[in-house]
Formats: structure tokens, sequence, C-alpha cells
């Protein structure tokens, strides 16, 4: 019977992605409270079994012998009790300390250095877990003044690590059952949980960049597009986070709450973090690399599709200006016409060469309106008008204005930030081309 029993323990472990080298991995070190199990983070617990599937551990508690699924970022990294011990002391001083963002876009750095490479961002409200105190450089304000507050290293809610500064958190104590004892801040488990993961899974999301452009009126079209977006899975059957340059997918196999707020899209890398109904943080993991992505709701009179419309028929009106024009022309930068099909055949303009446009550049190519203007070059300027020479890839860009002839200005690649121009260039190649 009881090789019976260790056969099924076998059997069950293999079908489940549980994976096990022993009776037991090890123990860990709890890092983040779970109140539903009495157990809070310091507790020093022992790890049965891993899935690499599911990406979660089966732990077990010291005190009370329970069993309990946590994510794989919950705890330390399994190892003999001796130095899971040791572990837990490194942790003591911050043990049952968590910390409030007191202001939105909060970096989380790699090292506790203020120009270090950012690992996540955070957002207003948002909860991390106190795990250090580090040395780092000082955080100025102003070139004397020394800003108050230490370096530590934190854990966020979708598992990353890094270092903030101190400064900007509000902190406070969790007791027994994981309830605030020291701070202003209450945890509240909300009473609509079933409704409210119902809402996120069947809501519409949008890359979060949208609002901003919306509300300011400058639309990307390189990175607006109706498909960009994250899909739950619960209708298509497929989760997929699709950004500018990135593209994960799943399949769906349902969702599962992890704790207040976040849920699990069951064997995927993909987890929710929901910062409000409209706003939520979308976590992608896989191995050690883990990315997060912002998407939001918008108002149903928000119709992307006609704003993206919208906008191509405004730079395909200004653009249509030019191509009316039979030719422009310019003693020393050659000859110039735009044709309708956004082509362009330009001649004689050696004085241009190598400065602005490249060597080996034919004298035909696209043209098209690529790039916004930032609102202080508005007026001054109509928009960029960004060439390809056949026989050359590299984008030749110039601000330009149409009145009485057609006045263009190079700008240097440096100028163009998340496809707006920002500036001038300093030293332009400054043109004017006669009707």
């Amino acid at each position: 019977m009881k090789r019976f029993r260790s056969l099924f323990i076998v059997l069950i472990a293999a079908l489940t992605g549980f994976s096990s080298c022993s009776r037991s991995l090890g123990y860990s070190v709890l890092l983040w409270d779970l109140p539903e199990k009495n157990i809070q983070d310091g507790a020093i617990v022992k790890v049965l079994l891993k899935s690499n599937i599911s990406r979660v551990y089966i732990v077990q508690s010291l005190e009370t012998k329970e069993k309990v699924e946590v994510p794989l970022w919950q705890i330390t990294e399994p190892s003999s009790k001796r130095k899971a011990v040791k572990k837990a002391q490194e942790y003591a001083e911050y043990q049952h300390q968590y910390g409030r963002i007191k202001v939105d876009g909060l970096p989380v750095r790699k090292e506790p250095v203020n120009t270090a490479k950012q690992v996540y961002r955070l957002h207003q409200d948002e909860i991390v877990k106190l795990l250090y105190k580090g040395e780092g450089q000082d955080v100025m304000v102003g070139r004397n003044q020394k800003l108050e507050g230490d370096w530590l290293c934190v854990l966020t809610e979708g598992g990353t690590q890094g270092w903030c500064f101190s400064y900007n958190l509000t902190m406070f104590t969790t007791g027994e059952g994981g309830e605030v004892t020291g701070g202003e801040v209450k945890q509240e488990e909300s009473t609509n949980e079933d409704t409210m993961m119902e809402q996120i899974l069947n809501a519409k999301w949008y890359p979060e960049s949208y609002i901003k452009q919306v509300k300011d009126g400058m639309i990307d079209l390189e990175t607006m597009k109706v498909s960009y977006g994250f899909d739950t899975g619960i209708t298509s059957g497929k989760v997929t986070v699709n950004v500018p340059d990135k593209f994960h997918t799943a399949k769906y196999n349902g969702a599962e709450k992890l704790r207040s707020g976040v849920y699990a899209l069951t064997d995927t890398p993909f987890q929710i973090i929901v910062r409000n109904p409209n706003f939520i943080v979308v976590n992608y993991t896989r191995g050690d690399t883990q990315e997060a992505y912002n998407f939001v709701t918008m108002p149903e009179d928000q119709n992307f599709i006609k704003i993206i419309e919208k906008e191509r028929g405004r730079r395909a009106g200004l653009i249509s200006k030019l191509y009316n024009v039979a030719s422009f022309n310019s003693e020393n930068y050659g000859s110039l016409v735009i044709n309708k099909g956004q082509t362009f055949t330009w001649t004689n303009f050696g004085l241009l060469v190598p400065s602005v446009i490249p060597e080996g550049a034919a004298g035909r190519g696209k043209v098209s309106m690529k790039y916004l203007i930032d609102k202080s070059l508005q007026g001054r300027y109509d928009g960029c008008l960004t060439f390809v020479f056949d026989g050359s890839k590299k984008e030749v860009n110039f601000l330009y204005k149409l009145g009485d002839g057609l006045n263009m200005e190079s700008i240097d690649a440096l100028c163009i930030t998340d496809n707006i121009v920002k500036s001038r260039s300093t030293s332009p190649t400054v043109m004017y081309f006669s009707k």
C-alpha cells in the first residue's frame, strides 16, 4: 500500500507539471504576506514542489503544517534550513514593512544609484514590500542639498526586485493576518472580486500612451494602431500582448485570483494587476525575464478607428498641397517634385551630399509625414517631411513651411524623440524653393 501511494504521488506530480528531486526542495523565506493563510513575510517555509508550468511552489508552514501554493517570486530560492534562517535575518529589519508609492512613475532601479537602469516604473498608491536597506549614491535636490531618505531594496506585486529611494514611499506595517497596524494605509479586500475579474476579462484594453495622445491631440500613427493592446483571451481564446516591437501570446485556460486585485491567467506567463477598473498592469514572465505593460480602457465615445483615420486624413491633406504644385525650384538645391502616391523626384541636390543626403542616393524615392512636431514648433512649421531615397535606406527629415514658396530645414535624428520632432537642429541646413 505504501509503495502504491508513492507511485501515485509521482504520477500526480508528473501530470501537473510539478517537480521535486526529493521529499522536499529545501527551505525558503516568504517575501510577501499571505493574510488568508495567516502567514506573514519573513516566515521560513518548507518547499515541497515546484511547477514550471503554473510558475508556483507548494510550500508548507512550519507552524501549522498547512500546504500553500505561492508564486515563484514570492519566496527566496530554496536552500538548506541554515541558509534560510540566515536569509531571514537579512530581511529582519524590514520584516512586515511595506511601502505605498506617493508619486506616479517612480522608477525601480537596478542599483541604488539615481542614474542606474530602470527595471520597473511604479504607479501612485502601488504597494511594494521593503526587503532591506542598502548603501547608495546620495540623491540631490539642487547642487548642495541632499534629499532625505534611504535606498531600499523593494519587491513589487508582480515580482520585480530593485532599488527605490524611500523619500517617495509611505511606509506601513502589517500585523497578524496581514492587517495594517502602524501606518495610515488600510488594505481592504474587495467584496466584489468575482465581478471585478469578470469586468477586467471582458474589457477592451489599449496601451496607456493612447490616453495622452488623445488628450494632447498628438496622434502617433507609428504607435497607435487598432491591433495594439491586450486581449485577455476570454472571447478569442488567445491571451495576447501586442505593442510596438513586442508580441506575446498563449492559449487562454481561465483565470484565477492570487490575492486582492491580482489575477493569474492559468498556465500562461501572464499576470494581471488591477490598479482600478480602467487601468491594469500586465506582467509577462519567461525564465528570469519579466516585462510589465500598462493598459487602459477608453470611453465609449473614443473610436480609435475614427481617430486614426482622421489623423491620416490630416496628414494626407497637408502633403496633397505639396503635390498640387508642379515643382519647387532652388538655384542651390535643385528641383523637387512631390507626386501623388507619396513619391518624389529631386534633381541637382549635389550640395546636400553627404552632409544631408547620403551618397549613392538616387533622385527619386518615397516621401511621408512619419513624425509629428512638438507644439512649440507648430505655427512656425507645417510639419515634418521624411524622404527615403532609392539606393539608400536612411531617412532624411526636414521641417517645412509652405507659403509663397517651400521652406525646408534639415533635422538631426537626435531632435526626434518618441516619433515627435522636439526641437530644431543646432546647425541646420535651411533651404528655400520657389514655386
